[in-house]
């Protein structure tokens, strides 16, 4: 927004809210104002803006000057009668003479007074003409503001027609007691273009991007495993930053949601519906990202304040889990985009998961399978394979030469590097056996919106050095995102 308008500038925005009807926010919206602003121009025009019509000085009427008449007083003519009296030949020629002066005094008196008074009267006719000639030189020193105000009084006494000087020449004739209001406005001054960040209510910034958007959810990975590998701690600490910092900038008239997920099947959210971001929400779930802590115990602890998946609107199919759970929870809040910063959710504890997130996944953890010895056996034969496997993928990735020659031992730090050291055989193998393709497939056929309708999904993978997602759970993340027009991206380190 530039630093101040011109007044011209503010007339132009103020009465073409008013001839359009156009509403306050809007006006502010497409000039990047604030209704404060608006309201006090507004106000201003209405209440000294009838003093346009108020004359600086106004000229006072001139009297035509007339000579009076001087008449002789009586006391000359009781001299002259007597004089006439002692002398009536003196008188009466002096009487003759006496009144033929003042018979050609008085017409001559009368003749000035004729020519004084048409004098006086061109005078004032001049001075008309000469203060009519000032104000439309005043006028046309800004003729289009005094043009678009006098149509602003008349279409609103209802006029039917306007003067000739209250209407541009090349404006169409007013027909009836209808005058068409695009015919009324004059072409307004070019304002200077808005900033970008106008209205920014519809933009939001997340880790330096800046994204168009009015309503978002924020969708946050604190399972366990976040804590898991090297600088894990950082890591998490650097996301809830990221997380903070959009927060904060985001504008009062924008809305918002923050979800928490974690495993295949959990999540919380500040809220059940999308809030506003005023400061009061903002404060709720500033105070829920800063209370997650740095052990899995505080962090157990943190993320268990607000509303479960019980209690939230969303209803997600069974079959949906992981990744593709925290994506459903947030679609749930209709966003424009989403900001999903996930973890490594495949390297869930299976401990911690409920039989029944397996549902809908086709898959059968019956409780005499794992405890079998024959399933003792198989889960033996494939910890072995993994840890073969592990080592393979370690000298694949790493120079032989910085590497034990033990094989024992190499297998040991590849399974510490994929943080399955702690892992039982059993979990490693129920671990490996989720089909995320299927999920996805479930994802998909319970979203209850049409492909033009999902949001704009922005995915940041927060995973510990040499740690992948499985390649099917990669894959179609990465073609879902690029699919509502959003990104696939490493969490920054």
């Amino acid at each position: 927004m530039p630093a101040e308008f011109t007044g011209e500038q503010k007339l132009r925005i103020v009465l073409e809210s008013i001839i359009r009807g156009v509403p306050k926010e809007e006006q502010c919206q497409k000039y990047g104002i604030s209704p404060e602003q608006f309201q006090s121009w507004h106000d201003h025009l209405i209440k000294n803006g009838g003093k346009i019509y108020e004359s600086k000085s106004s000229s006072k009427s001139r009297s035509p000057r007339v000579m009076k008449v001087k008449y002789v007083p009586w006391y000359v003519k009781l001299f002259l009668i007597l004089s006439l009296f002692t002398n009536l030949a003196a008188a009466i020629v002096w009487g003759v003479w006496y009144l033929s002066v003042a018979n050609g005094s008085e017409q001559r008196d009368l003749s000035l007074a004729g020519i004084i008074s048409e004098s006086s009267s061109d005078e004032s006719e001049f001075e008309r003409n000469s203060s009519s000639s000032v104000q439309e030189n005043a006028l046309g020193t800004n003729s289009e503001l005094d043009e678009l105000i006098a149509q602003v009084d008349g279409f609103e006494k209802g006029e039917s027609g306007l003067g000739e000087s209250s209407l541009r020449q090349d404006a169409p004739l007013v027909k009836g007691s209808e005058a068409d209001l695009d015919s009324l406005l004059v072409a307004p001054l070019t304002l200077p273009n808005p900033p970008s960040s106008f209205a920014l209510e519809h933009r939001v910034e997340f880790l330096d991007q800046s994204y168009e958007g009015k309503h978002v959810v924020y969708v946050v990975d604190v399972g366990a495993y976040q804590l898991k590998g090297p600088n894990a701690v950082q890591r998490l600490e650097e996301m809830k930053l990221a997380v903070l910092e959009s927060l904060t900038k985001l504008s009062s008239n924008s809305y918002f949601n923050l979800v928490l997920c974690w495993n295949l099947r959990d999540a919380h959210a500040l809220g059940k519906t999308i809030l506003r971001a005023n400061d009061e929400n903002k404060r709720y779930a500033t105070e829920w990202i800063t209370s997650l802590g740095r052990t899995p115990a505080l962090l157990k602890e943190g993320r268990n304040q607000f509303y479960p998946k019980e209690l939230l609107y969303a209803q997600v199919l069974p079959g949906v889990i992981g990744p593709w759970y925290g994506l459903a929870t947030a679609a749930s809040y209709d966003p424009d985009i989403v900001f999903f910063l996930a973890g490594n959710m495949p390297d869930f504890s299976p401990d911690e998961v409920s039989r029944n997130d397996y549902n809908g996944l086709g898959i059968n953890h019956s409780t005499d399978s794992l405890t079998s010895p024959q399933a003792a056996g198989v889960s033996e034969q494939f910890t072995s394979l993994v840890r073969k496997t592990a080592a393979y993928w370690l000298v694949a990735l790493q120079s032989e030469r910085n590497l034990p020659e033990d094989q024992e031992e190499l297998e040991d730090i590849a399974m510490r590097r994929l943080s399955l050291d702690n892992m039982e055989p059993d979990l490693i193998s129920r671990k490996f056996s989720i089909p995320w393709d299927k999920a996805f497939d479930n994802f998909l056929a319970g979203l209850e919106m049409g492909i033009a309708k999902i949001p704009q999904v922005h995915v940041f993978q927060t995973l510990s050095e040499h740690t992948k997602w499985p390649t099917d759970l990669q894959k179609t993340m990465a073609e879902f995102c690029d699919s509502t027009k959003g990104s696939f991206n490493q969490f920054p380190q």
